[in-house]
């Protein structure tokens, strides 16, 4: 296994490697190509389709788009390897992000050139595409941040460095949009977002390319992991998950489809209490079973077998057996039991804010449900402006923090601040009741009006910053953690896995929580977001706890 050395880093000297270090400057423009395409898909796209009069539950549904990077960890595998296809001299994570960039940019495209509210299932289509293309990116990017990490400190400024981009990408996707769009409309908005990632593209001639790696991953290169189990049920174990995830797809394919062209047939209610489990038990839960019994297996045996002689990978599911099962059996054997408590907390911890993000815009601009009715320009200056701001600045505190305190208190305030922070936007949608006598008590309320702007865009903006802030203090951590629990070796596949699995319960819930919401009010979801949100908490002190009481090396 490949290990990041440990590092000591002050930070004067972590601030000055961000102007100064190549691959720092890199990360920045990769990030902001990294935030751009989720942004335009998950955000912007939920803003045009709120101003062209889309229901909420419709938007939910589109967001589903967002499954890919859900998803992403069944094509990671593909693209581990460190070889350079067609013996080019760029590295080949450089080579990869550059293949991916580009039909991103032509989606964009595309997409602008859409015409809501008409042809929805033609726009989730297209949707699709540029989420698939920007996750592979996403998958590359990892990949290359913890390849080329010097130290575990210089990893964490990586991953801070990447919220700051990415974060900016919510800046320009945001507030600069809803401006754009105001004066120039959602078209151009798009087309000028495609060129914006265009430029991106520079970020990617700047990265040093990580060294090629003569590793064998196809047909005859020995198996690394259950070197004491049969080909037979090596490659079973294989078609069993594979079996798994095409039929997940299926079903997610199938209702989203005839949710966007029939939707008085499908109820997103019945497809989460009835599917969803499924689409969870067969994605993510039957490949760690598997994967666990297999190294379970593998270590009955061991001894058992007289001959010394390494099995090979052989045909087309020995390849996929190398490429899906052994980075999550790498996992679990390194892990244990502690693997449960890792994926559950990988699972859960960014839940309260990702579940309701296709939402956001429907809550400022709309008129029901306790919407808030903001005007396009308002909700760009306290969301896609000071909340981006503060967004920033709170993966900046975070990342501070964490040279100053350590990982794991750190991520566990960010738990703590996630869930709480909901309930600012439940008070908004009651009235405003406590959050009108919190900008009293402060003077805060003076502090806006003074600025020239109304009571209620004191309550939005203040909401809007605190909140944003503790998603910046829990995304810079968050990155941070997944990034010290994969191996090295295994960066692109292991990676994607946990990422993904930060996002499955958040996207899958979204069609439900439009539907609450047309039922019982903005208040009641957010309400529910804070509640679920403390499972995370609980989980993180348990992980803080863990973590605190293995031996130092």
């Amino acid at each position: 296994m490949l290990e990041i050395k440990k590092e000591k880093v002050t930070t004067r000297a972590a601030l000055g490697m961000v102007f100064k270090d190549r691959q720092v400057l890199a990360m920045l423009l990769l990030g902001l190509a990294s935030g751009l395409p989720y942004v335009a898909v998950g955000g912007t796209l939920s803003a045009w389709m709120s101003t062209e009069g889309v229901k909420t539950s419709t938007i939910g549904l589109l967001s589903w788009a967002a499954l890919a990077y859900v998803f992403k960890f069944m094509w990671a595998a593909a693209l581990q390897k460190r070889q350079t296809p067609f013996r080019l001299n760029i590295g080949p994570r450089r080579f990869w992000m550059f293949v991916f960039i580009v039909p991103i940019i032509i989606g964009l495209f595309v997409l602008a050139s859409s015409n809501p509210p008409n042809n929805l299932a033609t726009i989730g289509l297209v949707s699709v595409f540029i989420a698939v293309f920007s996750a592979s990116f996403d998958i590359v990017l990892a990949a290359w941040r913890i390849e080329s990490a010097r130290s575990d400190a210089h990893l964490d400024i990586l991953s801070t460095v990447e919220q700051l981009g990415y974060r900016t990408a919510s800046l320009l996707g945001g507030f600069v949009a809803l401006i754009l769009a105001d004066n120039f409309g959602w078209k151009n908005t798009f087309y000028g977002g495609a060129a914006l990632m265009a430029f991106c593209s520079i970020g990617i001639m700047l990265a040093r390319p990580v060294a090629e790696q003569n590793e064998e991953a196809g047909k005859g290169s020995p198996v690394k992991f259950g070197v004491n189990l049969s080909a037979r049920l090596r490659n079973t174990a294989t078609l069993i998950v594979l079996s798994g995830w095409m039929a997940s797809l299926f079903m997610l394919a199938r209702f989203m489809y005839g949710a966007l062209t029939t939707p008085q047939d499908y109820s997103a209610k019945v497809f989460m209490r009835t599917q969803s489990p499924w689409v969870v038990l067969l994605t993510v839960i039957l490949l760690g079973c598997v994967a666990a019994y297999l190294v379970w297996l593998d270590r009955q045996e061991e001894g058992q077998i007289a001959s010394t002689t390494i099995p090979s990978r052989d045909g087309m599911l020995g390849i996929l057996y190398g490429a899906i099962l052994e980075p999550m059996m790498e996992l679990v054997s390194r892990h244990g039991w502690s693997i449960i408590l890792i994926i559950s907390l990988v699972m859960t911890y960014r839940f309260t804010d990702l579940i309701w993000g296709s939402f956001a815009y429907p809550f400022y601009l709309g008129q029901n449900f306790g919407a808030l009715e903001h005007t396009l320009t308002e909700v760009g200056l306290a969301s896609k402006f000071i909340g981006v701001l503060a967004t920033m600045f709170g993966i900046i505190l975070g990342g501070l923090a964490m040279l100053k305190f350590g990982r794991m208190p750190v991520f566990f305030v960010g738990a703590v601040l996630a869930a709480i922070t909901n309930l600012l936007f439940a008070d908004l949608a009651n009235g405003a009741v406590f959050m009108d006598r919190a900008l009293q008590f402060t003077r805060l309320d003076d502090l806006v009006l003074g600025a020239g702007l109304d009571i209620r865009m004191a309550r939005l903006i203040v909401a809007i910053a605190l909140e944003n802030i503790a998603i910046g203090i829990a995304s810079a951590a968050s990155i941070a953690y997944l990034s010290s629990v994969v191996n090295k070796e295994y960066a692109a596949v292991q990676y994607a896995l946990l990422v993904s699995l930060t996002f499955l319960f958040g996207i899958l819930g979204r069609p439900l929580v439009g539907d609450i919401i047309e039922e019982k009010g903005f208040a009641y979801a957010f309400i529910l977001c804070a509640l679920l949100g403390g499972v995370a908490v609980v989980l993180s002190a348990l992980e803080w706890f863990r973590q605190s009481r293995q031996k130092t090396p």
